[in-house]
C-alpha cells in the first residue's frame, strides 16, 4: 500500500482504523498491582512445593474433588460393560442393555462437564501459582545483600527467573493435575480389579508391578542426578550469553567474535550433551516398560481364559478386566513419562530452595525504627569492615560528620573510601563498632527511613529502557514535569530534553546507551537533585564528565550540596576543594582530617596526594 506523495505506509491502513479504536475502547487499563513485601526472609523454613502450595490448600482441594469425580465417572464404563454382557446379552433383556447405555452416557456427561470445570479451574490456578512465584522470586532477589550480587553471574540469576519457572510452569499446568488423574484412575482400577477377580488381580500385582517398581527406582536414581546437571548447563548458557551481550562492545573491538562464539558452543554442547544423556534413558526406560506392558497383557489375558473354562470367572468380567487392564497400564506409563517432567521440576525447585535459602546477609529488624525526618548527623563509632576474613578494608574507623557539613573522602584507589559511603547506605554491615544516624543505629532504622534520606551518584550511573522522566524521576515519581525541566537546567542537560522528539517522554535506551558518559552523569545528578535526599553521597559522580561541562557541574554542586550533609568521594581534587573538610583515607584508617589549608600545612600523606594531582593536572 502507497500513501498519497507514494511513500510505503508505515502506519495502520485508514479501512482498520476504526476497528482498532475499537479493540483499544474495550481495552482494560491495567493498574499496578498491589504486592506486600517485606524485608523479611520469606520462607522459615526449607522452600519446596508443599511450603509454596499450602497457603492455596483449598482452592487444590477443590480441584483435587473434581479430579476425583471425573476419574470415578470414567471407570464406570468397563463395569457397565461386563454387567451388560453378564446379565443383558446372555440373559436377551433388553431392559438392562437399555439401563447400562443410559448410564453409561450419563457416565460419560459427568465426566464431561467435571473435567470442564476442572480444566478451567486448575488452569487459572496454575497461572495464579505461576504469577506469585514468579514475584516470590524476584521479591527475594530484591531482599538479598550487595555482597550476594557481586559473587553471582547476572545469567545464572536470569535462569531462576526464567529456564526454572519455566520448568514448573509444566508442573502446574498439567504435571499435578495430571499426577492426581492418574494416580486416582489408578487407585480405583486395582480396587475394581480385586473385585472382580482376586486371582488374577494378584498375578497382575505380583509379576508385572515388581519389575516396573524395579525400573523406576534406577531412573529415579541415575534422573536425580542428571537433571540437576541439566539445570546447571543451562544456567551456564545463560549467563555466558548475558556476559556476551553486555560485553560486545568489547568482543568486537577486540576481534573476539569468532573465540567468543567456540566458546559459548562449547558451553552449549556441554548442554546439549547432558540432555542428550537424559533423553536416551527417558527412551529406553519407555521401550522397556512398554514391553512389559504388553507381555503382561498376554499373561493375564492366558490365565484369564483359564479361570472362565473353569467357570471361575465370567465371559463379562473377563473383558471387564481386560479392559480395566489397558486403562491400568495407561495410568502407569502415563506416570512414568509424568516422572520426567517431574524430576526436570524437581532440579528447579532445588534451584530456588538455594536462592531463597541465601542468608540475608543485612537484614531488616522485625520492628524498626521509622523516623520521619533527619538532620543528618553521621558518626563511626570504631567501625571494622571486611570483605573477606581477616584482610581488614576498614580498620578502627572514628569519624563524625555534623548535619549540612560537607566531607571528603580522599585517598588512593582501594583505601576504603567507597566502603565507607556503603557502610552509610547499609549496603553492608560493619563486623564491628557502629553507624550512628541522628544518634540512632542504622541498623535499628527501617530500611524506608535510612535509604528514602540518602541519594547516591556513583561513578557509573545506570539508567532504565524508560522515558527520561521515569529515569529522573525514579526515586519521586509525583514530582511535577516543571520541577524536573528545573533539575535539567540545573544540571545543564535541558538542552538535551528539549532538543528530542518527545521531550520527557523520549525514550532512553538501554542503560543509557544513546548518551554518553558525561551526559548519563549529568543525569544521575539531575536525578539525585529531584530525590531532594537530607544526605548526599557523590562516589567519583564527576569522574566521567569532560573539562567543559565540569565547570557547569561544579556550579551545580553548589545548589546540590547547599544545607545537606554531603560526602564526595573524587580523585579529582577539583571536587573535593568545595568540602568543609577533607578526610584522608589509606589502608583502611584516617589518617588525616581538616580544611585543605590546614592538611597543606602539614606537610603529610595529603599535601604529597594534591602535589601528585596537580602535577598529573598539569600534564
Amino acid at each position: 500500500m502507497m500513501s498519497a506523495d507514494n511513500v510505503p505506509f508505515g502506519g495502520i491502513p485508514p479501512e482498520l482504523s476504526a476497528l482498532t479504536d475499537k479493540i483499544l475502547d474495550k481495552e482494560p487499563e491495567t493498574a499496578l498491582p498491589d504486592i506486600h513485601f517485606s524485608q523479611q526472609a520469606l520462607y522459615s523454613k526449607t522452600f519446596n512445593l508443599k511450603n509454596f502450595l499450602l497457603p492455596y490448600k483449598f482452592s487444590v482441594f477443590l480441584a483435587f474433588m473434581l479430579v476425583v469425580i471425573a476419574s470415578t465417572a470414567q471407570q464406570a464404563g468397563p463395569m457397565l460393560t461386563a454387567y451388560a454382557i453378564d446379565h443383558g446379552i446372555r440373559d436377551a433383556d433388553r431392559h438392562i442393555l437399555l439401563l447400562c447405555f443410559l448410564l453409561y452416557v450419563v457416565s460419560i456427561g459427568v465426566n464431561v462437564i467435571a473435567s470442564y470445570y476442572r480444566i478451567q479451574f486448575t488452569g487459572r490456578l496454575a497461572q495464579k501459582l505461576l504469577y506469585d512465584l514468579r514475584i516470590e522470586v524476584f521479591a527475594q532477589l530484591q531482599r538479598l545483600s550487595l555482597n550476594f550480587f557481586t559473587g553471582e553471574r547476572t545469567g545464572r540469576l536470569v535462569t531462576r527467573m526464567t529456564s526454572d519457572i519455566e520448568a514448573l510452569s509444566q508442573l502446574f499446568t498439567d504435571g499435578l493435575v495430571n499426577l492426581a488423574v492418574q494416580g486416582i484412575t489408578l487407585l480405583l482400577i486395582i480396587a475394581a480389579l480385586f473385585y472382580l477377580n482376586v486371582e488374577l488381580a494378584l498375578v497382575l500385582l505380583l509379576l508385572v508391578v515388581p519389575i516396573m517398581l524395579v525400573l523406576t527406582l534406577w531412573f529415579k536414581s541415575f534422573s536425580d542426578k542428571g537433571y540437576l546437571i541439566v539445570r546447571e548447563r543451562i544456567a551456564d548458557v545463560m549467563a555466558d550469553l548475558q556476559e556476551s551481550l553486555s560485553a560486545y562492545k568489547t568482543i568486537v573491538t577486540s576481534n573476539r567474535r569468532l573465540a567468543k562464539a567456540q566458546a559459548h558452543a562449547a558451553i552449549i554442547q556441554k548442554h546439549q550433551q547432558s540432555n542428550t544423556t537424559m533423553s536416551v534413558a527417558q527412551h529406553s526406560y519407555d521401550g522397556v516398560t512398554t514391553f512389559i506392558n504388553i507381555v503382561g497383557q498376554v499373561v493375564i489375558l492366558l490365565y484369564g481364559f483359564t479361570l472362565v473354562q473353569k467357570n471361575e470367572l465370567s465371559v463379562g468380567e473377563l473383558i471387564a478386566f481386560q479392559l480395566f487392564l489397558s486403562n491400568f497400564f495407561s495410568p502407569l506409563q502415563s506416570l512414568v513419562q509424568l516422572y520426567n517432567g517431574f524430576q526436570s521440576a524437581n532440579a528447579a525447585v532445588i534451584k530456588l530452595s538455594d536462592l531463597f535459602a541465601e542468608k540475608i546477609e543485612v537484614p531488616e529488624q522485625k520492628n524498626p525504627v521509622h523516623v520521619d525526618n533527619l538532620s543528618g548527623d553521621i558518626r563511626f563509632d570504631k567501625v571494622s569492615f571486611y570483605y573477606q576474613q581477616n584482610l581488614p578494608i576498614l580498620k578502627n574507623i572514628n569519624l563524625e560528620i555534623k548535619a549540612g557539613e560537607t566531607i571528603a573522602l580522599v585517598g588512593p584507589t582501594g583505601s576504603g573510601k567507597s566502603t565507607l559511603a556503603k557502610l552509610i547506605t547499609r549496603f553492608y554491615d560493619p563486623q564491628e563498632g557502629t553507624i550512628y544516624l541522628d544518634g540512632i543505629d542504622i541498623k535499628t532504622l527501617s530500611f524506608h527511613s535510612l535509604r528514602s534520606h540518602i541519594a547516591v551518584v556513583p561513578q557509573e550511573t545506570f539508567l532504565f529502557y524508560d522515558t527520561v522522566r521515569a529515569n529522573l524521576a525514579f526515586s519521586n515519581p509525583d514530582i511535577s514535569d516543571q520541577k524536573i525541566m528545573q533539575a535539567c537546567k540545573l544540571m545543564d542537560i535541558e538542552h538535551l530534553v528539549n532538543k528530542q522528539r518527545d521531550g520527557l517522554n523520549t525514550m532512553i535506551g538501554e542503560r543509557g546507551g544513546s548518551l554518553s558518559g558525561g551526559e548519563k552523569q549529568l543525569f544521575a545528578l539531575a536525578r539525585a537533585f529531584i530525590s531532594n535526599p537530607h544526605i548526599l553521597i557523590l562516589d567519583e559522580a564527576t569522574s566521567n564528565i569532560d573539562l567543559s561541562s565540569e565547570a557547569k557541574v561544579e556550579q551545580a554542586l553548589d545548589v546540590l550540596l547547599k544545607d545537606r550533609t554531603s560526602i564526595i568521594i573524587a580523585h579529582r581534587l577539583s571536587t573535593a576543594l568545595r568540602a568543609n573538610r577533607i578526610v584522608f583515607v589509606h589502608e583502611g584508617q584516617i589518617l588525616e582530617s581538616g580544611t585543605h589549608e590546614d592538611l597543606l600545612k602539614l606537610k603529610g600523606a595529603y599535601a604529597e596526594f594534591f602535589k601528585t594531582w596537580q602535577k598529573d593536572e598539569k600534564n
